[in-house]
């Protein structure tokens, strides 16, 4: 227990770092993914304002995880004492599964209830413009 402790804790965690073509790939993966999902977010926002509502802010953060991680690789590669810590590394994947694991959820389950709501909101409206349409205007003073 106390090497694994010393082991993520440790200030210079040394030249050791074989996963340099996975993580690069990983960031490009994100920063591609990220402005893919901006122009398809761009297409969809016309049409389906629940989309728009609930994942406006997720190829920003795609891309800023991205950058996030080439900043974590290029600093590790130059062996930079307490930014090279295997504790940012750690954290930042805990905390990119959770923002994957939060999107994902939001999807399959708040996203359909949230369609269905707009439609349901637009229809009511529809009929109430129908109803208002044939009604006397206000007299004007």
């Amino acid at each position: 227990m106390k090497s694994i402790i010393s082991n993520v804790f440790s200030t210079l965690p040394g030249a050791q770092f074989k996963y340099y073509i996975p993580m690069l790939v990983l960031v490009f993966a994100l920063i591609i993914g990220g402005v893919v999902f901006s122009i398809i977010y761009k297409k969809k926002k016309k049409e389906d304002f629940a989309f728009k509502r609930l994942f406006a802010k997720t190829s920003k953060r795609l891309i800023l995880f991205g950058i996030l991680f080439l900043i974590l690789t290029m600093v590790r590669y130059e062996n930079i004492p307490y930014f090279s810590m295997r504790l940012w590394l750690y954290s930042s994947i805990l905390l990119f599964a959770y923002f994957a694991y939060k999107t994902i959820t939001v999807y399959y389950t708040d996203y359909p209830r949230e369609k269905s709501n707009v439609h349901n909101n637009m229809a009511i409206h529809k009929k109430k413009v129908v109803k208002n349409n044939y009604l006397p205007n206000k007299k004007r003073r």
